[in-house]
């Protein structure tokens, strides 16, 4: 899986391509470790090259998560696709995750 993250207004746009399994989800992890900008309190994650996703991947969506709420911040994740917005149905994500359909859109309630 590859990441890309730039700031814009004072949000993280984070681009992932590719599988985020269990040998990705790791890595995710300790790159948004290395770029996170603490005063960085609202990031957007583009998923629209992301074609499938495990336990693991939800898990660091979860800490990720996790970590913007004790700044007292938020995520929004965008273009998801239709596999992957199935399994954050079936394992209970959707109820508390905030996904817009295009960029603009996610950008425009992070500005809000």
């Amino acid at each position: 899986m590859e990441s890309t993250i730039r700031f814009e207004n004072k949000v993280g746009v984070i681009t992932l391509s590719g599988r985020f399994d269990s040998g990705a989800a790791p890595l995710f992890d300790a790159w948004f470790a290395q770029q996170d900008k603490p005063e960085i309190s609202r990031y957007l994650l583009d998923l629209a090259e992301v074609p499938y996703i495990t336990s693991a991947g939800l898990r660091s969506l979860l800490k990720l998560l996790k970590l913007l709420e004790g700044r007292g911040g938020r995520l929004i994740l965008c273009c998801v696709a239709a596999p992957v917005q199935d399994l954050f149905k079936i394992a209970g994500f959707s109820g508390f995750l905030t996904i817009c359909e295009t960029r603009e859109t996610a950008l425009g309630a992070l500005a809000g």
